[in-house]
């Protein structure tokens, strides 16, 4: 047998022993989130993140060309949540978990709209476990639902009075996250290693819609709420996706995210300029226990 052969074999053996086929293919990708900051002291406060945004677009609820501004409410807080009862627990269970919530209402004719999103995501890194919206429009009230079950498919959930009632389901995929979660996710990102990273977004409708963010440079940029050192991140869509802001979104939005301990989302806007989301007021609180709003400067009346 000659030298050149055994050197060969060598090498081929040398391969299979470093290559994929010794990882698990089964085992979920590296996460896309940075769990140094989703897991830092700043979260275990006992307090909630309540921030106030004004929203602004040139299209109506209807894609017709109307100017509306309006405040949204959010807060993010950490509980204990249950994969498997899709609720939160207190009996010491579930899985530590952020709930971010965004709300707002806003009047256009006749019409009074009122609209919640809550979503719930695992601490850890920021897999998704519920979204829920709902909503009152003086047609109907709405119930929606996407819920990731730690095993089996997207469970989707729609009951309403005037639009149809659904129940469905679809496959989930790693790294697909829920509309309303976006926005914490673009906090949450790990854009340390690479200014790039994929993701998709999850719909009712079934898809996961690719998508990519982008670290596009760091701005100063001025609010209501002072002046705000922070990271631009570009997001790409595939396709347009529901927007919680602009009914449908563009193809590009960008998000401006503070470079402070908490990462506080400071704006976002469409690369058209239909519609955009700037803080105006923001504070630590356990809403809970006390009554924040005496403590507010720039709000003045509630979302």
């Amino acid at each position: 047998m000659s030298s050149r052969f055994l050197l060969f074999c060598t090498v081929l053996l040398l391969l299979a022993g470093c290559g994929p086929s010794g990882s698990d293919p089964s085992a979920p990708p590296e996460p896309i989130t940075e769990g140094a900051y989703l897991t830092a002291d700043t979260w275990n406060d006992g307090r909630a993140e309540v921030a106030f945004y004004q929203v602004e677009r040139t299209r109506n609820q209807y894609g017709e060309p109307e100017s509306q501004s309006f405040t949204a409410g959010t807060y993010l807080v950490k509980h204990q949540f249950s994969p498997e009862e899709m609720t939160k627990v207190t009996d010491g269970g579930g899985v530590s978990a952020f709930k971010y919530a965004f709300f707002y209402e806003f009047e256009s004719g006749s019409y009074e709209y009122k609209r919640n999103w809550v979503v719930n995501a695992r601490q850890s890194d920021l897999r998704p476990l519920k979204q829920s919206f709902t909503s009152f429009d003086w047609c109907s009230n709405q119930y929606r639902e996407l819920a990731f079950p730690p095993e089996g498919p997207i469970e989707v959930r729609m009951r309403s009075d005037d639009y149809g009632n659904r129940r469905d389901a679809f496959p989930g995929r790693a790294q697909s996250y829920p509309v309303a979660q976006v926005p914490l996710l673009m906090r949450g990102l790990d854009l340390t290693e690479a200014d790039t990273v994929s993701f998709a977004v999850a719909t009712a409708e079934g898809q996961h819609v690719p998508a990519t963010a982008t670290l596009d440079g760091r701005d100063s940029v001025e609010t209501p709420a002072g002046r705000f050192a922070t990271e631009r991140i570009r997001v790409r869509y595939d396709a347009p996706v529901p927007s919680m802001v602009g009914e449908e979104s563009d193809s590009t939005e960008t998000y401006w995210r503070g470079t402070g301990p908490q990462r506080l989302l400071v704006k976002m806007e469409a690369a058209s300029g239909r519609y955009r989301v700037t803080l105006v007021e923001h504070l630590r609180s356990a809403y809970w226990q006390e009554n924040l709003w005496p403590r507010l400067e720039r709000i003045e009346a509630r979302p």
